[in-house]
């Protein structure tokens, strides 16, 4: 199955549950198939089955708190399972 990997950067995650908001945030306004946050890495990584608003994404971050950096990479995989 093909997705599109987005990895975004996003600041201020400070413990796993500033991981799990962002991910349950995204899951609630996004169709994707998984979203991985990671504090250490100050990023974001989402599986999506098709394209999304990204001027909604920055919206929706922006108004958790957590600094929204931008998009570090966008590109279309293969993959069969995701987990």
């Amino acid at each position: 199955m093909e997705y599109i990997k987005y990895v975004l950067s996003v600041r201020g995650m400070k413990c796993g549950e500033c991981e799990a908001h962002l991910q349950d945030i995204i899951r609630k306004n996004f169709d994707v198939k998984k979203v991985k946050a990671n504090r250490h890495k100050k990023e974001i990584v989402i599986y999506a089955k098709a394209p999304f608003d990204e001027t909604l994404l920055k919206d929706v971050l922006d108004n958790t708190g957590y600094p929204y950096l931008g998009i570090i990479s966008k590109e279309i995989v293969n993959k069969r399972f995701l987990f």
